[in-house]
């Protein structure tokens, strides 16, 4: 995905944290390395349950990371310094509250590759979950629908801009 737009970028592998995470592929991957056992299924449901526990605070995090760099990649100067500005946008865009003290941008090394393209990981997982709906969740293994996702979405490499 890194010859492609950056709208784009994610939506292979955010696509495949659906198959990752559904009962059905994991039915027929799951087996120990060395002695083929698999998991029950009880323990494939509650891990594929696992994956949507804290997906409400998931979602709020990604919106916090892209009004940040969305902050930082826009009118400069900022109304004050850059951590009390990240506090803002903390406190508006998540519910966590901002611990003081701290200096989370210094270490969010997507400020810099992405440069105000953040909010493409949002539009992956928007995208990701339009095609899982679309084409694998009644059937993670259909044929047709994966010569299609291949055809329209990956075959293209860098190759074919963005509607965006």
């Amino acid at each position: 995905g890194t010859r492609c737009s950056t709208d784009f970028a994610e939506v292979p592998s955010t696509l495949m944290e659906y198959f990752a995470s559904d009962p059905r592929v994991l039915a027929r991957v799951n087996r120990h390395y060395k002695t083929g056992a698999k998991l029950p299924e009880q323990t494939i449901q509650k891990l594929c349950a696992t994956k949507k526990i804290f997906a409400a605070t998931e979602l709020q995090a990604q919106l916090f990371y892209s009004a940040a760099d969305q902050l930082y990649h826009s009118n400069l100067p900022l109304p004050g310094d850059i951590t009390s500005s990240l506090e803002e946008v903390q406190n508006k865009f998540h519910t966590l509250p901002y611990v003081p003290g701290t200096a989370y941008h210094l270490r969010f090394s997507h400020l810099v590759g992405y440069g105000a393209r953040y909010y493409s990981y949002l539009m992956a997982r928007s995208v990701a979950s339009a095609i899982w709906q679309y084409s694998f969740q009644e059937n993670p293994y259909c044929g047709e629908a994966g010569g299609r996702y291949r055809r329209e979405c990956l075959e293209h490499g860098g190759g074919k801009a963005s509607h965006l």
